[in-house]
């Protein structure tokens, strides 16, 4: 559950946030009405307020979906810009045995979660927050994530 208590007990990783798939290629592909938020988290990560971290799965899936919609140049240029902004949160066999035992429905999804709950990641920000049923990280939308950033509790 996304609490005030939830975030003091985590404040010392308020800074650390992992961002999924959907809302990077929010920002990339101009999705309305989900771009705004995504423009203004990103805005955060360029003025290094966050420490935005992503997986390599989830720098395959954006340039896969990136290179189908635009081509396959704009999408490389997508994850270069990316690859200036964010971290990329470690993937091994660790991680991937994590992943392939664990009771997640979808097996990207549990990547993504194992890898971002080894870097200590504070905040775990994407649009399906139903994929990631998990009380040990906090799972929040761009929009509530924003509210938390700007109005933190003391």
């Amino acid at each position: 559950m996304f609490t005030k208590s939830n975030i003091c007990r985590r404040n010392i990783y308020m800074n650390k946030i992992f961002i999924d798939t959907d809302v990077i290629l929010d920002l990339l592909l101009n999705r309305h009405p989900f771009s705004s938020s995504s423009m203004k988290l990103f805005t955060l990560v360029e003025e290094k307020d966050v420490a935005a971290y992503t997986s390599p799965v989830v720098l395959a899936n954006i340039y896969d979906i990136s290179a189908k919609l635009t081509d396959k140049k704009s999408a490389l240029k997508h994850i270069r810009k990316l690859l200036t902004l964010m971290r990329i949160a470690v993937v091994n066999e660790k991680i991937m045995l994590l992943a392939a035992n664990s009771s997640f429905k979808d097996f990207k999804d549990s990547i993504q979660y194992f890898s971002a709950k080894n870097e200590r990641i504070g905040f775990f920000i994407t649009r399906n927050k139903k994929d990631y049923k998990v009380t040990d990280l906090t799972v929040c939308t761009p929009e509530e994530y924003l509210t938390v950033y700007h109005h933190p509790s003391n």
